[in-house]
């Protein structure tokens, strides 16, 4: 049960494509069914007026699930509709013979119900799955969950010759890191380094000029950013607040072979750590700039050796080992 954001039809495109597996992408509804759907859910109308019944339409995005020994891999997108769905104890209710897996790719406290505006409940959720995976060591110890790194799939993506190759790439929100990544683009352009660095949400009064820094009001498709990150020699990866275990900056590097630089301090102690592709700093002044300097743009040659750990395969491992189940394939 995933998300129908590109993300996530990218790093799960082995689940998708796998035919003894539903992947559920919010809501599998159409035409005026679906438009029912979105009014009945619709956040703005629920804040003025609390619409009834939308429990009710659990049975219809499990529609297409069948017999009744299923495992359910739910993401947190779900968790943010539960208070108005119910998923977790209809699942339990309808399917006792099921295996239930929740697994958090966000910081439990960024899991928000979409409704009530109340951060998940993690007791909740225990109480009504087998297993409450998140990809943060930190949300880990906190509230005793289990924990496992984020998947990616294996992709590729259609070159544009239009996109200039630059030797470091950003893409992400400012969350209090501007200042940052202003004074780290600053010092790579002063060591002969060009920057392509798009920042998004920054108020028109808060931006600062500087060569390689682009700000935008509108995402850009994911699609389009892995044509970037296939014209960079280094990818920049800068943690949110709290937060200290692998983004999809460092899948990403993995599978387009690329070298990442990266304030995760936990970076040097992941399976996933070589030298030859990660670079670790805290602040700016830290950072190594010969590392993006030498080499070619490709560390290890044609392919990173870490790509196959890396991919959808790994979690569902994982399910059967920790629950001792066989989930055909």
């Amino acid at each position: 049960m995933g998300f129908n954001w590109d993300v996530y039809h990218y790093a799960f495109r082995d689940f998708i494509e796998n035919p003894n597996i539903t992947y559920i992408q919010d809501f599998p509804l159409t035409g005026i069914v679906e438009q029912l759907r979105r009014l009945c859910f619709n956040p703005r109308l629920n804040k003025k007026f609390s619409i009834p019944f939308k429990s009710c339409w659990t049975s219809l995005f499990l529609k297409n699930v069948k017999g009744k020994h299923n495992c359910f891999l739910i993401m947190e997108n779900w968790l943010r509709i539960e208070h108005a769905t119910h998923l977790l104890p209809y699942l339990r209710s309808h399917y006792p013979e099921s295996k239930i897996i929740v697994f958090t790719q966000d910081l439990v406290e960024r899991v928000r119900d979409l409704y009530t505006g109340k951060t998940i409940n993690v007791d909740y959720v225990k109480r009504y799955s087998d297993l409450f995976i998140t990809y943060d060591h930190i949300d880990a110890e906190k509230y005793n969950l289990t924990y496992h790194p984020t998947v990616y799939s294996s992709v590729q993506v259609a070159a544009d010759d239009t996109i200039p190759y630059t030797d470091l790439f950003f893409l992400g929100r400012d969350k209090g890191r501007l200042g940052l990544l202003v004074d780290m683009c600053n010092q790579f352009t002063k060591n002969g380094l060009k920057c392509c660095f798009f920042i998004l949400d920054v108020p028109p009064e808060q931006q600062i000029e500087c060569l390689g820094i682009h700000y935008i009001d509108h995402p850009i498709s994911y699609k389009k950013n892995l044509q970037y990150v296939s014209r960079t020699k280094c990818i920049v990866e800068l943690l949110q607040p709290n937060a200290r275990s692998a983004t999809f900056r460092m899948w990403e590097a993995i599978v387009f072979n690329k070298k990442l630089l990266t304030n995760n301090p936990e970076a040097s102690q992941s399976p996933f750590y070589h030298n030859a592709y990660i670079s670790v700093f805290k602040d700016w002044d830290e950072i190594d700039f010969t590392f993006v300097h030498k080499g070619e743009n490709k560390p290890f040659g044609l392919e990173n050796p870490f790509k196959c750990a890396i991919r959808p395969e790994t979690i569902i491992t994982f399910i059967e080992q920790t629950l001792n189940i066989h989930i055909e394939r």
